[in-house]
């Protein structure tokens, strides 16, 4: 494995939460004689009464929420965001060094280790379930409607202030700004292989790549089946706006589920690293 720390582009610390953003180490993975790299995004991280935790969506959770105070000086509203793990979790632990409520609304089928995750950062998410047949797409599409729904009034757009990951102009930009400089210092990348949640890393890493003969290839689950965190555009029955017209382009490939357990069980076997499904997609890809 080769790993090249650093120090953090970002760390916030008080009495409560430690969180370190970027800089993130590189892993050279092997399998069956195939080599590839893996940015492991999991140092994105945050400490918090025993609790360690960390993901990619560290990086465009704390852009969010630091563009929102540059432009209005501090987060006075009840904070809402549909989200299928990482991206609350995130939230969630920066709430607690910058003091704003928080509200994850999530899927019934959302895992019992994010809703676990929840529980020891004190904060409870409001879960949203089937009503009906037209509830199709992605779990998030679901909760996406139901926040939506919360914010139709005038009244409860003043209460609650959803940063809105899947248009929020400061998504893509956090990849942009970040996770692509540090892959233009790794030598020897041809391809760089991100999932398809938000559409957040994929726009941002094409616009930081640009120029650098770098491909960025996108990874969605399979038409018909699903990866909690990815989603397939043709099956979707929500398009983020960030995405909207950004992969028309591509490149852009499927995974099969049975895939994603597969290199799973593999890296988990071989590396004693337990990575996330929509991880695993991509890796499976690069692979």
């Amino acid at each position: 494995m080769m790993f090249d720390f650093g120090r953090p582009l970002v760390e916030l610390l008080n009495d409560k939460i430690r969180i370190r953003i970027g800089n993130t180490p590189v892993l050279r993975i092997e399998l069956n004689g195939v080599e590839f790299m893996a940015k492991a995004e999991w140092f994105n991280m945050f400490e918090y009464d025993g609790l360690i935790h960390g993901s990619v969506k560290m990086r465009p959770a704390y852009f969010m929420v630091d563009s929102y105070i540059n432009e209005n000086g501090r987060i006075d509203k009840m904070v809402v965001e549909p989200t299928s793990g990482n991206t609350g979790i995130a939230l969630a632990a920066l709430s607690k060094y910058y003091g704003f409520e928080f509200i994850p609304v999530i899927s019934h089928m959302t895992s019992c280790e994010v809703k676990g995750i929840y529980n020891r950062l004190g904060i409870k998410p409001l879960i949203v379930y089937d009503e009906g047949p037209e509830d199709e797409g992605t779990y998030t599409d679901k909760a996406i409607k139901h926040v939506m729904k919360m914010l139709s009034s005038e009244d409860s757009r003043k209460k609650y202030l959803w940063l809105n990951q899947f248009e929020n102009r400061a998504n893509p930009l956090a990849h942009e700004m970040t996770t692509s400089k540090e892959i233009l210092y790794i030598k020897g990348i041809d391809a760089v292989v991100t999932g398809i949640g938000t559409g957040g890393s994929y726009v941002g890493l094409k616009r930081g790549l640009l120029g650098s003969g770098i491909k960025v290839i996108g990874v969605q689950p399979r038409k018909g089946q699903k990866i909690q965190g990815l989603r397939n555009l043709n099956d979707s029955s929500y398009i983020p706006p960030i995405i909207s017209g950004e992969a028309d382009d591509g490149p852009l490939m499927e995974v099969e589920y049975n895939n994603v357990i597969w290199i799973l069980e593999k890296m988990l076997e071989k590396y004693d690293i337990l990575a996330g499904f929509s991880s695993d997609a991509t890796a499976y890809l690069a692979y």
